[in-house]
């Protein structure tokens, strides 16, 4: 609590965060490291590195209870991986990019669906979605063989180019080599850039070492490995958390109503009513 911090106050030290390739691990239990009692402030963060983050992905921090001091202490927990489950179909703006785009979003929209007009619209968006995912499985599901690919390719021909009596043809492939090297990095670091959803960076940075600590990182914030319910209990099991959520949400949707209130045709039409000059 407290005055909000201001966006400019933290900018200096946010590109310095950029800049060294560190990244803020999630923590759970309290929302705030210091107080006096009047003040609540989260003003200590646990940072790690690239390498330390792909090496245990799954780490989080815990703030503990401050005890005789105004401040929490903080725990870094390295959990044990855990199956991921099947995971949704995301678009990537590189689709956007592909030559068969726009064929294949002409094709699916032109094929015709019964029902009513949204209903329509959602065909039309399953069927596309499908195409979609296939033509990202097909094109853009390895990217780095096809980037470590086109780097050995043009390493073989620029060390066939060391005399300076060096064909055309070489040339001309040497020029397509690296646009396709080019295109793929790019392919990459856009990839990257969406998924870690980064606002202050722009595509062509190079910062893709850096957009992988955030994706790595935002993984790790969005999986659930513990969970704490109303008594305070901490539940560290997959089965327990997820038990949990369907408790948490069973309990929030409230259960089946037999009967919905609809409305009364007579009152619409013989009740009170706006006149011409009220409507207006």
């Amino acid at each position: 609590m407290g005055n909000p911090v201001q966006e400019g106050e933290v900018t200096d030290f946010k590109k310095f965060i950029a800049d060294v390739g560190l990244a803020e691990l999630k923590t759970i239990r309290r929302n705030y490291t210091w107080t006096n009692n009047h003040v609540h402030s989260r003003i200590d963060r646990i940072l790690a590195n690239a390498e330390w983050i792909q090496k245990w992905p799954n780490m989080e921090g815990t703030i503990m209870q401050p005890d005789f001091s105004d401040h929490c202490p903080l725990m870094v927990t390295v959990a044990k991986p855990t199956g991921r489950g099947k995971r949704p179909f995301k678009f990537f703006n590189c689709l956007a990019d592909h030559h068969k785009f726009d064929d294949i979003v002409r094709q699916c929209w032109m094929k015709r669906s019964k029902g009513k007009p949204m209903l329509k619209v959602w065909y039309k968006l399953k069927h596309l979605k499908n195409d979609l995912k296939q033509l990202n499985n097909e094109e853009y599901n390895s990217v780095e063989p096809k980037i470590q690919a086109a780097r050995n390719k043009l390493m073989n021909i620029q060390m066939g180019m060391a005399s300076p009596k060096t064909d055309d043809e070489v040339i001309a492939l040497e020029k397509e080599t690296k646009v396709e090297l080019v295109k793929w990095l790019e392919v990459e670091e856009s990839i990257m850039k969406q998924k870690a959803r980064i606002k202050w960076l722009k595509v062509g940075d190079s910062n893709t070492a850096y957009f992988h600590v955030y994706v790595k990182n935002r993984q790790a914030r969005n999986h659930i490995g513990r969970l704490m319910d109303n008594t305070g209990k901490l539940l560290q099991s997959a089965k327990e958390v997820e038990e949990e959520i369907l408790i948490f949400y069973k309990r929030l949707l409230g259960t089946t109503a037999s009967t919905l209130p609809i409305v009364d045709p007579d009152v619409m039409q013989n009740g009170h009513t706006l006149n011409r000059q009220q409507q207006m």
